[in-house]
């Protein structure tokens, strides 16, 4: 919206964009952010996804464009607020959810929130609960730091006990040797009280650690039926604490000794966590079990049937727990069969199976399927036969990548990196006509990402809505997202996304890496073509020749992959330079062309058209230029689709 003069009563209005911002009905409630009547304007849209939407850029001295910014809100609730109360013994534990929002309203009290927090008091209300509270500063970073006094080496959240699990290292001078003092600690998710600590023995560290749920089995001793019976309904489920360490002992290279612990953690009476002492005190960590074995456990990955999969040296092996014959109530950690060979140093192992129940339940796959990370030999697929109980590799990467973390997008879709700060995108054939082609898993993507990435898990960095149905959003289980309502609004361009994927980095960076769908890569890579053209980088340093993939004398153009720092660019060019992106998208037409990742390598104008989106694909070429132009890409086509992948982080 434009003033037409400095002194002039009328407006006018352009650039219209729409966003879906959750799908019950929405009030726009308008409040003030801070305690000044020059503190920004914000607007609370009410819903099963309330949001703030708020202004930024294009100030006085700011380099960027003014755009519209979407903030999901985070309230902090009660567990027992949505709960019955069985009892009055419900537990009260503080967390972050997204909840509806029905009604809304600013309001003014310096009695509740003080007075440098007047401007940012909102009451909300949704069917059952009024609250009142404030909204934190937009764009605020909330860091909080706990010294623990050693070194942290791993951590995992456990939903289940409510604990952060941190596995700490540290030495202690024994004469001319090191001896460490290694431990485990236990500490609360929301206050960070420290619970408990598990002292590891001497010279032994911890190398992994997993939250898992896992099914307690019918003794190996009984029938071989009822042993691989792990779809029956007597077999029960228990969350636990996977926890693979190493003997590091100083005359070892590699280490010959290590141990896979499983530590049951209580979250008090009732399941509850409690905030008084008595609760507090029936809250305990205890080992069930453990398994000695010979080499380190590099990795561990819950897998189905509620069994984990870990790595041990160069092997993979699958775990079971079983119930005590000898000792009621005692439980026993055991491998079954003799695992899979064949890998240098098997250092990461992942699955599609995530450490939730009912998906660890699902041992009737038709494939279980795994990934082993190599510390030289790239990626190798695995899939395990439990009528048989073996392991057997399918296939494998032959490049020589020295992984540095990996990731199961699919079934047939892998995620890895290597340690030329690179990263690359394998694919699984199973429907090859050879067996070649069978047992090679292909490259279809490379990226020279600049950091040595040392850690992928699944999820986003913001909050999901309520009603999970929708073009945009994390697709169930590893499978990419349809696409099959993409184009059937009034909108060119609709952006669907499949896997969603957090990575961490050595230099302390976090970022999110995205499947897209065909049509949307197609338009995102045109996009990004479009603006290495047009738009002059800074310092005239190619983008492209920097995102080149390079690994010892290897160097090629990326593939797979769009730069997504750089496409959002676009949200900050002037309205001119847009102009000409999108002109240079029109004329070059291929953001129509569905693209599978590998690039556009059709030999001849008629394979081109193949792949065009149109309904009649026998058309002749003059009536596909007619019906391109007839749909030409708008400056506010592109902007909706960058603004709308740009929420997704």
């Amino acid at each position: 919206v434009n003033q037409t003069g400095p002194s002039s009563s009328n407006w006018s209005i352009h650039s219209r964009k729409e966003v879906s911002l959750g799908t019950q009905g929405i009030h726009l409630i308008p409040f003030q952010h801070g305690p000044s009547q020059s503190s920004g304007s914000c607007v609370l849209a009410t819903g099963d996804r309330p949001t703030v939407v708020y202004l930024t850029g294009g100030n006085s001295g700011s380099n960027s464009n003014p755009k519209l910014n979407y903030s999901t809100i985070s309230l902090t609730v009660e567990d027992d607020d949505d709960d019955d109360d069985d009892e009055g013994q419900g537990g009260h534990h503080a967390s972050h959810k997204n909840i509806s929002v029905n009604v809304a309203s600013p309001f003014r009290s310096s009695l509740l929130f003080g007075a440098q927090q007047v401007g940012s008091s909102l009451c909300v209300a949704d069917d059952n609960t009024l609250r009142l509270g404030v909204i934190d500063a937009i764009q605020k970073l909330h860091v909080t730091s706990y010294k623990l006094g050693m070194t942290p080496r791993r951590i995992c959240h456990h939903e289940a006990g409510r604990v952060y699990c941190v596995g700490c290292i540290g030495g202690v001078d024994v004469g001319m040797e090191a001896n460490q003092n290694n431990c485990v600690r236990f500490f609360d998710d929301s206050t960070f009280e420290e619970l408990n600590c598990v002292n590891l023995e001497p010279f032994e560290m911890i190398l992994s650690i997993e939250s898992v749920s896992l099914s307690i089995n019918s003794p190996p001793t009984q029938s071989k039926s009822n042993s691989n019976d792990n779809t029956a309904s007597s077999v029960e489920y228990k969350p636990f604490i996977v926890m693979g360490t190493a003997y590091a002992y100083p005359d070892e290279d590699e280490p010959s000794q290590g141990r896979v612990i499983v530590v049951e953690c209580n979250s008090g009476a009732n399941g509850n966590l409690k905030s008084d002492t008595e609760d507090q005190m029936l809250r305990h960590v205890q080992q069930v079990a453990d398994l000695p074995l010979m080499g380190g456990i590099y990795s561990i990955a819950p897998f189905y049937g509620g069994n984990i999969l870990v790595t041990c040296g160069s092997k993979t092996i699958l775990c079971q727990l079983f119930a005590s014959v000898v000792t009621p109530g005692e439980l026993l950690l055991n491998y079954v069969g003799s695992g899979h060979h064949g890998h240098l140093i098997s250092l990461y192992i992942k699955s599609l199976v995530s450490s939730d129940k009912s998906l660890s339940k699902r041992s009737t796959e038709k494939k279980q399927l795994a990934i082993v990370g190599d510390l030289m030999r790239s990626i190798a697929l695995v899939e395990y036969y439990p009528k048989h109980q073996v392991i057997e590799e399918l296939a494998r990467d032959f490049n020589s990548n020295f992984c540095t973390e990996i990731a199961m997008l699919t079934n047939n879709i892998y995620l890895g990196s290597e340690n030329y700060n690179n990263l690359f995108v394998l694919q699984y054939n199973p429907n090859a006509t050879t067996e070649q082609a069978r047992v090679r898993l292909d490259t279809v993507g490379h990226y020279h990402l600049g950091e040595m990435t040392n850690k992928m898990v699944g999820g986003s960095l913001i909050m999901p809505s309520n009603n999970p149905a929708g073009t945009v959003g994390a697709a169930a289980n590893g499978k990419v997202a349809s696409e099959k309502a993409s184009y059937e609004t009034n909108r060119k361009v609709n952006i669907t996304v499949g896997s969603q994927t957090l990575y961490g980095t050595v230099d302390g960076t976090i970022g999110s890496i995205l499947g897209l769908g065909g049509k949307s890569f197609a338009f995102l890579n045109s996009l990004q073509k479009a603006m290495d053209a047009i738009v002059r980088p800074v310092g005239d340093l190619s983008r492209a020749q920097y995102r080149a993939w390079e690994q010892e004398q290897k160097k090629h153009a990326s593939c797979g992959f769009v730069d997504g720092d750089w496409i959002e660019t676009f949200l900050d060019l002037s309205r001119p330079t847009m102009e000409r992106v999108v002109k240079e998208m029109n004329l070059d037409t291929r953001w129509r062309i569905r693209d599978d990742g590998k690039g556009f390598r059709a030999a001849r104008d008629d394979d081109r058209q193949n792949l065009m989106d149109t309904e009649d694909g026998g058309m002749g070429s003059t009536d596909v230029r007619t019906s391109l132009h007839a749909s030409a890409l708008t400056v506010e086509d592109v902007l909706g689709a960058v603004e709308e992948i740009s929420m997704l982080h």
